[in-house]
């Protein structure tokens, strides 16, 4: 069997709650870089990935830039925004 990811561009996002709960894992944890596939409207995409506990972790302005959505740093208060209406950019 082979496992993918796969899903269409811009789709929408609704939450479920719990998407920013913190776990309460701690200590070194291996990552090792991660086989799996991921695909955007049908194309295999290439993305640096890492697997880190059972889980596959991507760079957010990787999937940001496929996908065509707005990342931004607020330095004032030491976060990441996330912003679906807007396209990605450099």
């Amino acid at each position: 069997m082979q496992r993918a990811l796969e899903g269409p561009r811009r789709a929408g996002n609704t939450p479920v709650g719990g998407e920013l709960k913190v776990g309460n894992t701690h200590g070194v944890k291996q990552a090792k870089a991660t086989e799996s596939k991921i695909y955007v409207d049908g194309q295999e995409v290439k993305f640096v990935a890492y697997n880190i506990g059972g889980y596959n972790y991507f760079k957010l302005r990787d999937i940001a830039k496929v996908l065509n959505f707005g990342v931004l740093w607020d330095g004032g208060n030491n976060a990441i925004k996330v912003d679906t209406s807007q396209t990605y950019k450099e």
